[in-house]
């Protein structure tokens, strides 16, 4: 009798995840990356996700430029780009700056959304679950659950 292998979470992450794995080899943003490289999570990202981890590492750290090119470039992930209704409904509920982030996990139906953004989304982790279905976590708190 053949076993079914769990299809592995998935995880959308935040430009503020990204820029942290960008930003340092180590730490458990980077842990996230190296999980969905060996198939424990699938990554989802979106072109806004991308374009403003770009942009901020540009401004604040321009060194890294490159190897986040080469990072972003390799990385196994899912493009999710959800259409503008949906981000207007989910900006009725959050910060509408962030609604892009959550309706990205919403259209790629993802389990979880990695964050560090304390002050917008994790500070809303329970009304964010309870009217969107994705749990809200830092990226340790995600390798945790997993």
């Amino acid at each position: 009798m053949a076993t079914s292998t769990p299809t592995p979470p998935k995880v959308f992450l935040d430009s503020s995840a990204f820029f942290a794995a960008a930003y340092s080899a180590r730490g458990s943003a980077r842990d996230l990356l190296l999980a969905a490289t060996q198939g424990r999570v699938r990554l989802v990202l979106s072109a806004y996700v991308i374009e403003e981890t770009e942009r901020n590492l540009l401004a604040n750290a321009p060194h890294l430029h490159a190897a986040f090119v080469v990072l972003r470039d390799d990385l196994p992930y899912q493009l999710s780009d959800p259409p503008d209704r949906l981000i207007a409904t989910v900006a009725r509920t959050i910060e509408p700056k962030d609604a892009p982030i959550v309706a990205g996990a919403m259209h790629a139906g993802a389990r979880f959304l990695a964050t560090y953004d304390r002050r917008h989304l994790l500070a809303h982790a329970e009304p964010i679950q309870s009217a969107f279905g994705i749990a809200v976590a830092t990226p340790e708190a995600v390798l945790a659950g997993l």
